[in-house]
């Protein structure tokens, strides 16, 4: 598995783990510059045995030395592949947070619920009342719909001219007779 795959990861898990291994790369960064003092160190000391002819010293000092310095080469191996890393998480970082769809969902929600009338609560119980006193029903709005289109048929039809009021029909008959 790639260390630096960041897909299936959220823009804050993502930047969650890039923030991991950058604190894994600074921790690394102290512990090569303890190493170096220790180094820095251990050196003085063995030059100092060298100096005072003490060889027993001089040798346990470079053994000390020899330790530090294959500690440095794994710890500085170790640095030079997480800074790589880093490096490449840096750049795909932009990409992963770019992929991610930035949806509000609860902002989703109010919406829809807008929409479908849902976050005004439904009908009110005054309301409810109100539509019973009128002979109608919140649940019987077929009903309500069937004696409106009654109303109105019959009001239609009451309004309609007979065909001798009609001055339109007059004429024609009128003309028939004419041409006869």
């Amino acid at each position: 598995m790639d260390d630096t795959d960041l897909k299936g990861l959220s823009a804050a898990e993502a930047r969650a783990y890039v923030l991991e291994f950058i604190t894994t790369l600074k921790s690394t960064e102290r512990a090569l510059a303890a190493v170096d003092q220790d180094l820095a160190l251990w050196n003085k000391r063995a030059e100092l045995a060298a100096a005072k002819a003490a060889t027993g010293l001089e040798a346990a000092a470079r053994a000390k030395v020899d330790e530090l310095s294959a500690k440095r080469s794994a710890l500085e191996s170790e640095r030079a592949e997480l800074s790589a890393k880093v490096a490449r998480l840096k750049e795909r970082l932009p990409l992963a947070t770019a992929s991610e769809r930035s949806v509000d969902a609860d902002l989703l929600l109010a919406q829809l619920q807008m929409a479908t009338g849902e976050a005004l609560g439904g009908p009110s119980p005054e309301l409810e009342r109100e539509l019973a006193s009128l002979g109608t029903s919140s649940l019987g709005e077929e009903d309500a719909l069937a004696a409106l289109k009654r109303s109105l048929s019959q009001t239609a039809q009451d309004d309609k001219p007979h065909s001798n009021d009609d001055p339109q029909t007059n004429d024609s008959q009128n003309h028939d007779k004419e041409e006869n």
